[in-house]
């Protein structure tokens, strides 16, 4: 078990989601499930998304976008239904990859075969005190990450200065580090606990007010001192745009299993790149998710860091066998089979199936 400033954590769940089509041909997706609703997302894909894309030509992606968003516009605009979206848009890219035998950073014009990663940690944890986190980045550090990411907000406000001084110190001054409050500050807060810091060298201050909070977002990124990054809460092209065009943000975070698929985070890093800001995928989920956010990053001129959650994931290790692993460089090299070039343990996802 292992908390962030806002949810506890007790277990991974995720949904998987298969697509095959008349050629015989099966894409893997993922949906988000937000760590509690993975029976509601499977519903969503079964009864509302299939029916919609039965007897369609799988190879139309940007038409069955539309078709599944128009066709589900009484359901709801964000939140699950766009994470379920997100996981038949995936598996359909799939597909199309291995149909093509072309690795979908290819398909998708293609920018480097390798980009850096950063290892994401730091999480709050029964018992862990000071000491363990510095020793926790130290590690990190050891295998070669050049940057890390902490969580933070989830304790008192001095205590977290302390906790981030620490991480500064196992890493040391030639590596970035990233600070993650999960939308828990109010923004004076978010302002405070910045000029606090600072002098730490933060590469990125993410999350730190409630995605909603338009305003109180666009008011700590004039206050504070380092780049902003956000909001992984948001969903498709529309939210980012507000986001971007109110002035919250400096780094964009949209993760293709909750912001609607490679497509829709296409789009969102489109204007992104019109509005002149890189692009930081969120990951954190299974390892169909992570192919997946790898496979955008390394399509895009304006990408910046790929995540790598360091937490214990079954899902993430051993539901392939070729998760990636960073180099001494600290980058991590993109698949190169078709499609999202995973290799599926089907055993290790029956083993974990729980519907």
């Amino acid at each position: 078990p292992m908390a962030d400033a806002q949810v506890d954590i007790a277990a991974r769940t995720t949904v998987l989601v298969r697509v095959r089509t008349s050629d015989g041909v099966d894409g893997i997706g993922e949906a988000g499930c937000f760590g509690a609703a993975e029976h509601t997302v499977k519903t969503i894909v079964e009864t509302q998304l299939a029916p919609l894309l039965i007897d369609e030509d799988h190879r139309l992606i940007e038409r069955l976008w539309e078709k599944m968003y128009r066709g589900t516009v009484q359901l709801g605009r964000r939140g699950l239904i766009i994470a379920a979206m997100s996981g038949v848009d995936i598996a359909l890219w799939d597909a199309l990859g291995k149909a093509s035998g072309l690795p979908l950073y290819l398909m998708l014009g293609g920018n480097a075969r390798r980009v850096p990663a950063y290892a994401s940690g730091g999480f709050y944890m029964e018992n862990k005190d000071v000491e363990e986190l510095r020793a926790e980045f130290a590690g990190y550090r050891e295998l070669g990450y050049r940057a890390g990411k902490m969580k933070i907000a989830g304790a008192a406000f001095a205590e977290d200065v302390t906790r981030v001084g620490a991480v500064r110190d196992a890493l040391g001054p030639d590596s970035d580090l990233m600070i993650d409050a999960n939308n828990m500050y109010r923004p004076r807060e978010a302002v405070k606990f910045a000029a606090a810091v600072e002098h730490l060298d933060i590469f990125w201050y993410e999350e730190p007010v409630r995605t909603d909070d338009l305003a109180g977002a666009a008011f700590v990124r004039e206050r504070v001192s380092m780049p902003v990054a956000g909001y992984e809460t948001e969903t498709s092209r529309w939210g980012f745009k507000a986001l971007i065009d109110g002035g919250a943000i400096d780094i964009v975070q949209a993760d293709t299993v909750w912001a609607g698929g490679i497509t829709e985070c296409r789009r969102i890093a489109a204007y992104a790149s019109a509005c002149n800001l890189p692009v930081a995928p969120h990951n954190f989920a299974s390892a169909i998710s992570g192919f997946a956010n790898l496979h955008l990053l390394a399509s895009l001129p304006d990408a910046m860091f790929f995540e790598m959650d360091q937490n214990p994931n079954p899902l993430r290790t051993e539901i392939v066998s070729n998760w990636p692993v960073i180099d001494a460089e600290g980058f991590v090299t993109v698949p190169e089979g078709p499609g999202l070039g995973m290799e599926i343990d089907e055993d290790a996802v029956s083993r974990y199936r729980v519907g």
